[in-house]
């Protein structure tokens, strides 16, 4: 099993999201940085793109997501990976989602390192 690059958060959220025409609302069951799983009755199907607006309690304005793409279908719930946000919208899922890049320490310099002094009389 391949492991997940992002961790999940437990995040309440009611959603809308459309789908070739069709309007629906779903509860967000988690979410992380590239993506989110949701509960709903929309009758969604592998490869469907939607159109996401989540609302969040304590927050102000809505998070859009412009594009996302549905990746698996079962039970009810859906996985959604989002292709398409604001930068100001992929802040907040950052936040929301508690990430934190995950860097390997750099044992190398990148480019070569050239000492210079001045000689003294």
């Amino acid at each position: 099993m391949k492991k997940r690059y992002s961790s999940r958060a437990s995040v309440k959220s009611t959603c809308l999201l459309s789908c070739n025409g069709l309007v629906g609302q779903a509860e967000m069951v988690n979410l992380s940085v590239p993506g989110c799983l949701l509960a709903t009755r929309m009758k969604l199907k592998v490869g469907q793109y939607v159109d996401l607006r989540l609302t969040f309690p304590k927050s102000p304005a809505p998070m859009q997501i412009k594009l996302a793409a549905v990746r698996w279908v079962g039970d009810g719930q859906v996985g959604l990976e989002f292709i398409r946000m604001s930068e100001t919208d992929q802040t907040r899922l950052r936040w929301l989602a508690g990430y934190v890049e995950q860097r390997a320490p750099q044992t190398n310099w990148s480019e070569p390192v050239v000492c210079m002094s001045a000689a003294y009389s």
